[in-house]
């Protein structure tokens, strides 16, 4: 037997006293009480909320959601591009290492759960970000002599075993 395609439909149950459904009966026969009643409810949407005005909030909703976007987009962007050029070109090998480095700086430290996810969208990649750091304070060791990251276990700042930049003034121009 073949499946039916999925309908976006959801049945719900609804209780009416005798009275009321006897009045519907009258109205539209026992085989409309369904379109009658969708059609009720509809109506009493379209009179609470009008679709031109239902419509207007979805797409405020969108608006708000890309404006949301495209502003810590900007942000990130804005802290990518106050590293210093040592920082940028020699201690990060690419754009994923100034990411984290801008996250850091922009939040004023992070742990490897929210950098994973906000990075990489997906928070169990956390051993990544971890990996990612031991290399760029292995590279900064090499380049400027000493680690530019640590990790508290503690809290700090309202946040719970997070990274910190341990001089964020000498990672910016």
């Amino acid at each position: 037997m073949a499946k039916s395609p999925k309908s976006d439909k959801v049945s719900i149950r609804l209780r009416l006293d005798r009275e009321t459904l006897d009045r519907i009966d009258e109205l539209v026969s026992e085989s409309g009480r369904q379109r009658f009643i969708r059609e009720a409810i509809l109506e009493r949407l379209d009179e609470e909320i009008p679709p031109v005005i239902y419509d207007l909030m979805e797409e405020v909703r969108q608006l708000t959601a890309r404006v949301d976007f495209l502003e810590e987009q900007r942000d990130t962007s804005v802290f990518r591009g106050e590293l210093n050029e040592l920082i940028k070109t020699r201690v990060c090998r690419d754009e994923l290492d100034r990411k984290i480095l801008a996250y850091i700086l922009q939040h004023r430290g992070a742990s490897s759960p929210d950098l994973a996810e906000n990075l990489l969208s997906n928070s169990s990649k956390r051993r990544t970000i971890v990996d990612r750091i031991s290399k760029l304070n292995q590279r900064a060791q090499s380049e400027l002599g000493h680690e530019i990251l640590h990790h508290e276990r503690g809290e700090r700042e309202g946040k719970r075993g997070a990274w910190w930049a341990i001089d964020p003034d000498e990672l910016v121009s």
